[in-house]
């Protein structure tokens, strides 16, 4: 069966009220608390419906959302082909990242990568010194960190000889 046109637009919604809902849970931000930081503009019945792709959102209200959020209204619209979305998040390869190669990133772009490891590391009472492993949600969380999509990421990472997949 064929996808509509309609379905495509559905399924649009859907990824981009994920990307709202993970950006918010990201920012420990309950629904009601994003209600009170837009000065009550929006009700959590709307902005549920917004995260489950239930009901579409204006470019004014994008903007609103993206402004509490600290984003750009573009980097929540960027999605990327769902496709790309989808094998960064169900590829069956191992992520490593090769910690010696993070020094290859300019200071800024290695910060939130070494923080959010030096996390993982504590968190897992982990000595490596050489390669961490790292699940496709650590991949994804990092992606939001950098306002790109997870295949992107994972591209630049790879490219950089940093992420090893095989």
């Amino acid at each position: 069966m064929e996808e509509t046109q309609g379905d495509r637009e559905k399924r649009y919604a859907e990824l981009v009220g994920e990307k709202l809902r993970r950006i918010r849970q990201d920012r420990g931000l309950s629904l009601q608390e994003v209600c009170s930081r837009s000065g009550d503009s929006f009700v959590v019945s709307t902005l549920s419906a917004y995260e489950r792709g239930k009901r579409s959102l204006s470019l004014e209200r994008l903007s609103e959302l993206a402004s509490i959020y600290g984003q750009s209204p573009m980097s929540i619209l960027d999605i990327g082909d769902e496709s790309d979305y989808q094998r960064a998040l169900v590829s069956s390869a191992p992520l490593r990242i090769r910690l010696a190669g993070l020094e290859r990133l300019s200071p800024e772009e290695r910060r939130p990568l070494e923080t959010y490891l030096s996390f993982l590391r504590q968190l897992r009472n982990d000595p490596a010194r050489d390669m961490l492993t790292i699940r496709k949600e650590d991949l994804t969380y990092l992606s939001g960190l950098y306002g790109m999509r997870p295949q992107a990421l994972r591209d630049y990472l790879e490219k950089e000889g940093i992420l090893l997949t095989r």
